[in-house]
């Protein structure tokens, strides 16, 4: 698993495992680092990203009918034909149903995996546009351009959803998970990362005590603040959820007129 070494020397793993999801005949025990099941009629937003052979790699979430977005880590060096999407789905499998191919892969410019993962942030556009009946499928709500309330400022209830595993080391999950999170503000975030995130491109998510949060497989994945959302699961402190490092996410109001001016080019 590639590692990058961040501000004082943090290591920082990259959250990005392919975790195949054909090969647990058996619910899986344990929760995304102890969440809870959730179904998709709640997030019909969330998508799995899927690698050749249909195994769950990454999250996602639906943004427009020919759009979904993800980490830039998750499709960086993969070709559209490497890649699927199943959406609309609480269970996800290897055999589908609800998977639709990719078109094109959109990856942001300037993202800099040595540069603690900055701009990881990417659009993929679906072979066939989604139908949205807004029970199952739907796009997210995004934030405005550089969103932030005293809310945010200050840290408040967040919520991650995902696939990911339950623990390092642990078993990936089929039903979606979620799990309520700190959103810290922007100087906890560097201070309990020694420097290493950047208020331009990260946001943190997280809980003081440790115990909750992403883990392999969550990458490209919904950090979610009153309904929007904040952040794209980007990288962690191994292992996972580990006291004091909260998650670090890509700060999605930093990037609102990236993601619209690509869809219209590209649409």
């Amino acid at each position: 698993m590639p590692r990058v070494t961040g501000t004082l020397g943090t290591t920082v793993l990259l959250l990005l495992t392919i975790a195949s999801v054909g090969v647990y005949a058996a619910p899986p025990i344990g929760r995304v680092v102890n969440g809870t099941d959730a179904r998709v009629e709640n997030y019909p937003f969330v998508i799995s990203l899927r690698g050749s052979t249909g195994s769950h790699s990454c999250g996602g979430s639906i943004i427009s009918q020919q759009f979904v977005m993800t980490a830039a880590h998750c499709t960086d060096g993969r070709r559209p034909d490497q890649l699927s999407v199943q959406y609309g789905v609480t269970d996800i499998s290897a055999k589908g149903p609800n998977v639709v191919g990719v078109k094109r892969i959109i990856q942001h410019e300037a993202y800099n995996p040595y540069n603690n993962y900055a701009n990881d942030i990417a659009l993929i556009q679906v072979a066939v546009p989604f139908e949205f009946d807004y029970k199952t499928v739907a796009p997210v709500q995004l934030p405005a351009l550089n969103f932030a309330t005293p809310q945010l400022a200050e840290g408040g209830a967040g919520e991650l959803i995902g696939w990911g595993l339950n623990a390092t080391g642990g078993k990936v999950q089929t039903t979606l998970q979620q799990v309520p999170l700190k959103v810290y503000s922007d100087e906890e975030c560097s201070l309990r990362h020694r420097g290493a995130t950047d208020p331009r491109y990260h946001i943190c998510g997280g809980v003081d005590e440790g115990g909750k949060g992403q883990c392999s497989g969550d990458s490209g994945g919904p950090l979610l603040f009153n309904g929007q959302q904040v952040g794209i699961v980007s990288w962690s402190i191994k292992p996972c959820a580990v006291a004091p490092y909260p998650g670090v996410y890509c700060r999605v109001a930093s990037y609102i007129d990236w993601i619209q001016k690509n869809q219209i080019i590209l649409a």
